[in-house]
């Protein structure tokens, strides 16, 4: 027969036993940009996370971190850039590698739809010979703004057929605007 001060143990040892991982760590509460990188992480913390190691993390600078072949879906790779211009991480650029049918463009658009819902936004921008056509969506979710943008050449020029057909851009949303 249990007694009631072992009953209490093993309940307070069964609470703790089940206490969510990022709570029993030390919750961090910067905003989760991309993969493990959080906004305001300095670029020590970011080093950390990504080891210089001479194939995909393409190199650590004082503003920017560039890491290469990031597999986002099957068959889709993406160039990374943790931006940190003052010490601290504010933008993460993912670029989706240059193909000539931008094939993976419906794919992480689909994907990132089924991930965070109807995009809460969306803009579109004409092509030109100087530019490329550009639509973009936005989504904003815990803290993070979200802009997937998809670009084409509609057979204006502007772009070039190894760019990036999409990027999806990562920054902390803004809780404090004098608007």
């Amino acid at each position: 027969m249990t007694t009631r001060p072992a009953q209490f143990a093993l309940i307070i040892a069964a609470m703790f036993a089940f206490t969510p991982p990022a709570l029993a760590a030390g919750d961090d509460a910067r905003p989760l940009l991309w993969d493990k990188v959080r906004s305001g992480m300095s670029l020590d913390e970011v080093r950390k996370l990504y080891p210089a190691d001479g194939k995909a993390i393409k190199w650590h600078a004082e503003k920017q971190t560039e890491i290469e072949g990031v597999v986002i879906l099957e068959g889709c790779k993406a160039e990374v850039e943790i931006q940190h211009p003052a010490g601290a991480v504010e933008v993460v650029k993912v670029k989706g590698k240059g193909s000539l049918t931008g094939r993976c463009s419906d794919k992480v658009f689909s994907a990132l739809a089924a991930k965070y819902g109807q995009p809460d936004g969306r803009t579109q921008q004409s092509g030109s010979v100087l530019r490329r056509a550009k639509a973009t969506s936005v989504w904003s979710r815990e803290g993070v703004t979200m802009r997937f943008s998809w670009m084409d050449d509609n057979g204006t020029g502007g772009g070039g057929l190894l760019q990036s057909s999409w990027e999806m851009v990562y920054t902390a949303s803004a809780s404090q605007i004098a608007l």
